[in-house]
């Protein structure tokens, strides 16, 4: 009955940190693979702004520099989300400073009207905005 009763205990325990480490896992994954989501960044930039064979590499180049910078502040978005917001928002406008000479002026408020509505984690854009 005492093995019935700390093997319970065990899995009880196990099951509840599950969500935690689900959700460190979700915050993370996104960026976990810098250089992967630059190039599916880029490929869906491509398809949706007709990219030229010149853009495309200064756009990806652009992208991992932005993803990379924005790598080092993530943990703030939870410890100091004011401070993340205040970064963030520094990375982008030098992000888009660099989309705006790259871009076709077309080009540039195309990408502006992909921004998602929400930060959707199935939505790889996403990660240039939230």
């Amino acid at each position: 009955m005492k093995n019935i009763l700390l093997f319970s205990l065990l899995l009880f325990s196990g099951l509840s940190l599950l969500p935690a480490i689900s959700q460190a896992q979700m915050q993370q994954g996104p960026l976990s693979n810098i250089e992967g989501n630059a190039k599916s960044i880029t490929s869906k930039l491509k398809n949706a702004l007709s990219l030229t064979d010149v853009q495309q590499p200064k756009i990806q180049d652009a992208v991992m520099n932005f993803l990379e910078q924005r790598s080092t502040i993530l943990s703030l978005n939870n410890s100091n989300p004011k401070v993340y917001s205040t970064k963030l928002k520094g990375f982008q406008t030098s992000f888009q400073r660099k989309l705006k000479n790259t871009l076709t002026p077309e080009q540039f408020t195309g990408f502006l009207e992909l921004k998602p509505v929400n930060n959707d984690m199935t939505n790889v854009l996403s990660q240039l905005y939230y």
